[in-house]
């Protein structure tokens, strides 16, 4: 029993130490360092929210050289950010096929520090269908993550017990667990960051908050859903208060399909619908209003 323990163990630094040979530190905010994954020839994956300057970033490679380090764009949407460093002596991650992930595998979340790699041992807790996240972008798949993140092994590589790559490790769209963002949610938005610099989305401006309507509204409406979303503020030179939206107006549907949630707004909103004019269904004063609102870019911050 004592040998297998022991060969488990000597197993596990094993794959960590292959998987860390491609994770550098990443020096881009105060108190901790966080991890990023060399995911092509001189391209770095990590995540957005441990970035938190554009400027002056370096990062240090497994041999523990520090290097300068350009900030090419980030998606807080899928919280990717994507880094550039030139002539980079570092492994390219190994990616694994990830269609083949179950709940129960073995997951490993590998990261850097300055003078050392860090590990967690954890399994993949679950994976559910593609999904918007709560800051509007979209997760091809959804990677929870059964294990203790440490603050510097974000944006780190999250591996298979042979070490290949299935996605890259964050906190920053759940309060309750870690995710791992998948390679293919990774290639796509990182190819648009490197093209333009930064993923547009569609803008409403207006702050919506679902609101539960009475059985009697939704029977004399023929209404499809009980619930809707109101405007609780509405920018007057934005798209919603220039087509007409006003603070108490309940929307009910936006391009022909139900809103009951401010996540479904957010999934419409995608990067295709700027300039596009889309139908709304608001009800105000109980009765049902249509509108037509041209959608604008979300401005950035």
């Amino acid at each position: 029993m004592t040998n297998s323990l022991v060969s488990f163990s000597d197993e596990l630094a094993s794959v960590v130490g292959k998987a860390a040979q491609s994770v550098v530190a990443i020096h881009a905010r105060r108190r901790f360092d966080s991890s990023g994954v060399h995911w092509s020839p001189g391209i770095i994956v990590t995540a957005c929210h441990t970035i938190r300057r554009d400027e002056d970033i370096r990062i240090t490679i497994p041999n523990g050289t520090t290097v300068n380090a350009e900030l090419v764009g980030r998606d807080p949407g899928t919280d990717l950010a994507v880094l550039r460093a030139a002539s980079l002596d570092v492994h390219v991650v190994s990616k694994a096929e990830t269609a083949s992930l179950v709940p129960g595998q073995i997951a490993l979340a590998v990261g850097r520090s300055k003078d050392s790699p860090i590990a967690a041992l954890g399994v993949i807790g679950s994976i559910s269908p593609a999904s918007q996240t709560w800051r509007g972008g979209r997760l091809d798949r959804v990677i929870r993550l059964a294990l203790d993140l440490q603050p510097g092994a974000a944006g780190g590589a999250v591996v298979n017990a042979a070490g290949q790559f299935i996605g890259f490790a964050t906190q920053a769209l759940s309060r309750f667990s870690a995710f791992a963002i998948p390679p293919e949610t990774i290639a796509r938005i990182s190819e648009r960051l490197i093209m333009h610099g930064r993923i547009p989305r569609g803008y409403l401006g207006a702050g919506l908050q679902p609101i539960a309507l009475p059985e009697h509204l939704t029977t004399k409406l023929g209404l499809s859903s009980p619930t809707g979303l109101m405007a609780m503020s509405v920018d007057p030179d934005a798209p919603a208060g220039r087509a007409g939206v006003s603070i108490g107006d309940i929307l009910i549907e936006l391009n022909g399909q139900s809103v009951a949630r401010p996540e479904k707004v957010q999934e419409l909103l995608d990067s295709d619908s700027i300039g596009k004019k889309m139908p709304v269904k608001i009800v105000r004063g109980g009765e049902v209003v249509k509108l037509d609102v041209t959608i604008g870019e979300r401005p950035r911050r």
